[in-house]
């Protein structure tokens, strides 16, 4: 976790926002709704969600950051650190460290991450619902 990319970003909250300083890993489960459905996207897909530098979130939590991508190496070490390290390192640093992310390599030839999130929702949606209604309340 400690070797990965620092990233600077925003959290927004409602009327609130606060800059903060994470490795990507915690990053990504800082940002609200990510991933989809508890699908994790392919390298090109995220590059292009990067790229967006995130969202202010209007009424509901959101992230903002510098838009950037990732590089094959470090999609490759992110995705090692998802499957290895214990979501309890991860929570003192994120706000949804909730529940390991899944991947679906059956959706991987989608080309648009808008288009990806939605199919990926379509397929994954109701296990994720699921997942985080059997958790129980969430803070």
């Amino acid at each position: 976790m400690n070797d990965l990319r620092r990233v600077r970003y925003v959290r927004e909250e409602y009327q609130e926002s606060q800059k903060y300083e994470g490795s990507l890993l915690t990053f990504l489960y800082d940002v609200p709704y990510f991933p989809p459905c508890g699908i994790f996207p392919p390298l090109r897909l995220l590059n292009q969600f990067l790229s967006t530098g995130g969202s202010n979130g209007g009424m509901s939590p959101g992230a903002t950051w510098e838009p950037f991508c990732v590089s094959e190496q470090e999609y490759v070490d992110l995705v090692e650190s998802l499957r290895k390290t214990p979501l309890a390192e991860i929570e003192p640093h994120a706000r949804y460290a909730w529940v390991k992310p899944s991947f679906d390599p059956s959706l991987d030839s989608i080309d648009v991450y808008w288009a990806w999130m939605a199919a990926a929702c379509q397929k994954h949606r109701d296990r994720w619902r699921a997942t985080l209604t059997a958790l129980g309340p969430l803070s």
